[in-house]
């Protein structure tokens, strides 16, 4: 099925392609695809609107988009206080098109538990390998990220056997211990409260749960903090220390948009390393 949407601003390239989300694939005509909740979906901007295309398709795709995408952010609210910021300020501009995404919660555990110490590729390929193993066929090799339910029945020993290393075990732990009400229940936390009780299962330190709760969980207060957002404090604020130092400062400084104050952080820390043009500096 086709549809159009209006998502405005949006830019596919540096919502989908800045470290969010690990499915979506680039094409060279400028669209993206990816499956998303048991649709194999293609998205393609043509002027202001969103083409959308969706294998099998059927009801509800367009709200599973403007989801996934949330359509809802008032991004130009966003954007008018991170400008009392100076040093984001003269450059956020060039990222009114970059939204925050709003992921399924089992999946974004898992694929953030995945994470660890591993560069997007691996992660990619953890991610597509459970899924080709345990997840719902959708059409061709594509296939659905497996449900908590469906994880339940693996065993670790198939779940060593997929190349995940240590990480296997987190996952089958996590998949022992939790189930759809304690998720329904952690959606109705707040963040510091969802944060520590993420902290408690297997395989979930500081920066899983900041990005579960940024991505998964919608805590638009989460600033998660790896190696890009360390360099990026550190030359653009001067700030170092621990993670928890790291957090408080962000949290002083952004408040309640520091989530979209790390994703435009992190965007630019990115192409500041490849000597790309930077947005701040």
């Amino acid at each position: 099925m086709r549809l159009e949407l209006d998502i405005e601003p949006l830019d596919l390239a540096q919502t989908l392609g800045c470290g969010q989300t690990f499915r979506w694939k680039p094409r060279e005509d400028g669209s993206w695809v990816g499956p998303l909740d048991g649709q194999l979906v293609t998205l393609r901007q043509s002027g202001p609107r969103l083409l959308v295309e969706a294998v099998p398709g059927g009801r509800g795709v367009g709200e599973l988009v403007e989801t996934h995408l949330r359509k809802r952010d008032d991004v130009e609210k966003v954007r008018k206080a991170l400008s009392k910021d100076p040093v984001l300020a003269p450059g956020l501009g060039r990222f009114s098109g970059l939204r925050i995404v709003k992921l399924e919660e089992w999946e974004c555990l898992c694929s953030f538990a995945l994470a660890t110490y591993a560069n997007i590729p691996r992660i990619s390929k953890m991610i597509e390998t459970l899924a080709g193993r345990f997840g719902k066929k959708i059409t061709g090799n594509v296939h659905a990220f497996p449900t908590i339910e469906r994880m339940k029945s693996v065993s670790s020993v198939e779940l060593s056997e997929c190349g995940l290393g240590y990480r296997a075990q987190y996952i089958h732990d996590m998949s022992q211990m939790l189930d759809r009400d304690r998720i329904d229940r952690f959606k109705r936390l707040g963040y510091e409260e969802l944060r520590s009780e993420l902290m408690e299962l297997p395989g979930v330190g500081d920066k899983v749960a900041d990005c579960v709760a940024l991505f998964g969980f919608g805590q638009l207060e989460a600033f998660p903090i790896d190696v890009w957002m360390k360099r990026a404090l550190e030359r653009l604020y001067g700030k170092t220390g621990s993670y928890g130092k790291l957090r408080a400062f962000a949290q002083a400084r952004f408040g309640p948009c520091a989530g979209y104050a790390q994703e435009y952080l992190y965007y630019n820390e990115r192409a500041h390393a490849s000597k790309g043009a930077c947005a701040f500096s």
